[in-house]
């Protein structure tokens, strides 16, 4: 079973999605911790604003990810099952 997609990063640049999980953030609502980039530094990284965007989707697995959202102390990452469109964090 093949679990890569290609989708548009927040560069506008195409790019193989690794696993089910896709990630997003929340612009409003991150506060700049950067507990995601730490974590997970080759999908997230802080814009000149200081807030977190998207590198890449393909960047680490789904288990990654989803811990980089959990860490954030805001809970401006949401986590999304590209399979079944259902959120997986925040749990809602």
């Amino acid at each position: 079973m093949n679990n890569k997609q290609i989708t548009p990063d927040a560069k506008g640049n195409f790019s193989k999605q690794i696993g089910r999980y896709k990630v997003e953030v929340i612009r409003e609502k991150c506060i700049g911790a950067a507990s995601c980039v730490a974590i997970a530094p080759k999908v997230f990284e802080l814009d000149e604003e200081q807030i977190a965007i998207i590198l890449s989707q393909d960047g680490e697995d789904d288990q990654t990810k989803l811990l980089a959202a959990q860490s954030c102390p805001t809970a401006a990452i949401v986590v999304t099952d590209t399979q079944t469109g259902k959120q997986v964090w925040p749990l809602e």
